[in-house]
């Protein structure tokens, strides 16, 4: 290499580096939307500097800051994104104005224009955020916000500072974008009960401009002020199509491929990523606090066609009856109000030319959906090759039918039907609008699992109830327990968690606290299980109960932070630790467990199906294969090992009771506390004083005594024992 050579690769290199420093420089940001002095250069707070210290704020109970940093942080994201959105979409539509350096290589223009591109970004930016931002995110806070998760906190806080009318909006702004968020439906229906809320001015935090203008202009519509609804309407859609834009230009974000790709494969890979982004954005934009509209971008012209025609611009009307044909063809009323500007108003074939934007924006579509069926046929590589494809229909047999016009009539009337303004709050807890699944199980029985119905009665499921009802306490299960964290439920804090074991309530009747006959049933019922479960499972084989819990799982009153992935009790198996490639049969897990029960004592609850998964061998994440829901006598069994993991969905509202059993085909492992129960109870029919014996070991297993039970009696209401 020459000297000369050697410098000017030098001065590459230098350029190089001033490139890398000048990105590095730009990756810092402002938190309030304003530019900081260069005399102050110290580091601003940006969104996820602000929504950590709210989340703890709100984690010490300091909900007054939680609002405070919250709000902040909410600010600081919308001017952060429309500021960069705003940057990409104004150097995207210069990309052709840009002065190229190139006179040989055209096929190197494309990226040309993309450093173009990228520079320009790189000092809108800089003239707008501060110097000393910090623009690296983590991936899930950015999904947080997305989400609208820090509404979920937000909402609370909300609350316990005593803005109800906000809780409320905060909380159906998280509903509008989270729509299967039971927990939340839960927490708007709480708050729109209070006396402080007004349901009728409950509204979306985050509403796009299009949406409020859309509504506004389907009041015009409803008050037949076609002028207003004409300029309204036509706002609205450029608010749209901008809003639109700006969502696409922002999927232009990282992508964790999970590999390390060669140039031109990491290009093509991160390019299809940002393209499945941007055609998700019309069904984004769709939502209209909580409802979808698959026909949004039409009916703009439905409502501009009919204000054009009713104030005598029939020449606009025909335009926007064109339009909308040629984005939704075989909509039946407008073929009609077609016909009838052709035959009665005499309207010109070319009027119903589709206007620009309309154009554009489906052949940018049809061409971008083209190119991803063509990625999704194409990149399949197995040995069969799949050469044919399916065929598609190019002809409208519909055109043919006839429309029935009566000249006095336009056909052209939108139904009002389903136009009818409703509060937004209404709307969201209308349980008639949300697709909820229907409560069937979906369920496989295979060796390792069986669905069992109907084993006890309705007054075998309300004595076991009762007793639930009666000396069931807290932390009952978990308290010292190898699981023992130190928390009532360790599961989740949106629930309570209350149980007793049958060595618990053989001191309850030993003390004199409660009727024998409660222990009784209880052991009659255990032993119907584990018959029914061995018969199922275990049938050439003796299994021995190594444990059985009478739980009740029951949804906190009021509001909760809850996400939509927390769940009741999380995904585990019997047996052994869920790891991400194991299942660590090492303790706390107990191994000796060879099968497990679950007797479902009622239904009166929202939430809180058993779900069993599977993990998923290409992304290793647990996906659910069966669901069983609830009910009186229902039970099911299955193997207690990595085979038959499971876990129990978020209880919304109500109590959720059952008798669960865990069983061993090793008797060593057999519960002593069901031959002390029984001993006690034929003591006490024989009419003859317990041996102290009895209750020695009854409280050494169950490192519980008199005092806590007298404690449990007076918290639950006992005063003497029960009867049947």
């Amino acid at each position: 290499m020459t000297l000369d050579r050697k410098h000017q690769c030098s001065r590459t290199m230098g350029k190089l580096h001033i490139l890398m420093l000048l990105v590095m420089k730009t990756a810092t940001t402002q938190g309030y939307g304003q530019k900081q002095s260069q005399t102050q250069p110290e580091k601003v707070k940006n969104f996820e500097d602000l929504y950590s210290e709210g989340k703890e704020a709100y984690l010490d109970n300091n909900f007054k800051d939680c609002v405070t940093t919250i709000e902040a942080a909410i600010k600081d994201f919308k001017f952060y994104t429309d500021t960069v959105s705003k940057c990409k979409l104004k150097c995207s539509r210069k990309s052709e104005m840009f002065p190229s350096v190139l006179k040989h290589s055209p096929e190197i223009v494309p990226f040309e224009k993309l450093i173009h591109e990228t520079l320009c970004v790189m000092k809108c930016k800089q003239k707008t955020l501060s110097k000393t931002r910090v623009e690296n995110i983590e991936e899930k806070t950015r999904t947080d916000f997305e989400t609208k998760k820090p509404y979920d906190f937000l909402q609370l806080c909300y609350y316990q500072t005593g803005d109800h009318q906000n809780a409320a909006n905060a909380a159906f702004t998280n509903l509008v974008y989270n729509s299967d968020h039971e927990a939340m439906r839960e927490n708007l229906k709480f708050y729109m009960a209070l006396p402080e809320v007004d349901e009728n001015i409950v509204k979306n935090l985050e509403s796009p401009d299009y949406v409020e203008q859309y509504l506004v202009g389907t009041d015009h519509y409803r008050g037949e002020d076609w002028e207003k609804l004409i300029e309204t309407m036509e706002e609205a859609l450029k608010e749209y199509l901008l809003a639109e834009e700006l969502c696409r230009v922002n999927c232009d974000k990282p992508f964790d491929m999970g590999w390390y790709p060669d140039f031109k494969s990491s290009v093509a890979n991160h390019f299809t990523f940002c393209l499945k982004c941007k055609m998700n954005c019309a069904q984004n934009l769709n939502n209209f606090n909580g409802e979808y509209m698959d026909d949004l971008l039409p009916s703009f012209y439905h409502y501009l066609q009919f204000a054009y025609y009713k104030v005598g611009k029939v020449e606009a009307a025909a335009q926007c009856t064109g339009t909308y044909l040629y984005l939704n063809p075989d909509q039946e009323d407008m073929k009609g109000n077609a016909v009838y500007y052709k035959e009665v108003e005499g309207v010109n074939e070319k009027w119903f030319l589709p206007r620009e934007e309309a154009v554009a924006y489906v052949e940018r579509d049809q061409d971008e959906q083209a190119l991803l069926d063509f990625i999704e046929n194409n990149y399949i590589f197995d040995e069969k090759e799949e050469d044919s494809e399916p065929e598609r229909s190019l002809e409208n047999n519909s055109s043919e039918n006839a429309v029935d016009l009566d000249a006095d009539e336009f056909v052209a009337k939108i139904s009002t039907n389903t136009h009818q303004r409703k509060s937004n709050a209404m709307k969201v807890l209308d349980m008639n609008h949300w697709d909820f699944p229907e409560e069937k199980d979906f369920f496989t029985e295979t060796a390792t699992k069986k669905l069992v119905p109907d084993i006890i009665s309705s007054k075998q499921c309300q004595e076991l109830l009762d007793i639930a009802q009666l000396v069931a306490h807290s932390g009952d299960g978990y308290i010292n327990t190898p699981m023992d964290r130190g928390l009532d439920n360790p599961h989740t804090g949106s629930e309570l968690l209350k149980g007793i074991t049958i060595g618990k309530l053989a001191l309850f009747v030993y003390y004199g606290l409660v009727d024998w006959r409660y222990l009784e049933t209880l052991l009659e019922n255990a032993e119907i299980m584990r018959t029914e479960t061995q018969e199922r499972l275990s049938p050439d084989e003796t299994i021995y109960s190594t444990y059985t819990h009478l739980v009740c799982r029951i949804a906190k009153p009021g509001p909760k932070v809850r996400s939509q992935t927390e769940m009741s009790h999380a995904f585990h198996a019997d047996n052994c630790q869920l790891k991400k490639n194991e299942c660590d049969p090492s303790p706390p897990a107990y191994s000796y467990r060879d099968y497990s029960a679950l007797l479902y004592l009622n239904r009166e609850f929202s939430g809180g199906s058993l779900v069993f998964a599977d993990r998923d061998k290409g992304t290793g994440k647990l996906e659910i294969t069966d669901t069983v829901f609830p009910q009186c006598g229902k039970m099911v069994v299955f193997t207690s090992g990595p085979e038959s993991i499971h876990g129990v969905k978020p209880i919304i509202t109500g109590e959720r009771c059952t008798l669960a059993m865990w069983y061993s085909l090793d008797k060593t492992f057999e519960e002593p506390e069901i031959g002390l129960a029984r001993k006690l109870i034929d003591f006490i029919k024989a009419d003859e004083t317990p041996p102290e014996v009895i209750k020695e070991s009854l409280e050494d297993l169950t490192m519980f005594d008199e005092k806590q039970a007298k404690a449990i009696a007076v918290a639950n209401g006992i005063k003497k024992p029960g009867h049947f």
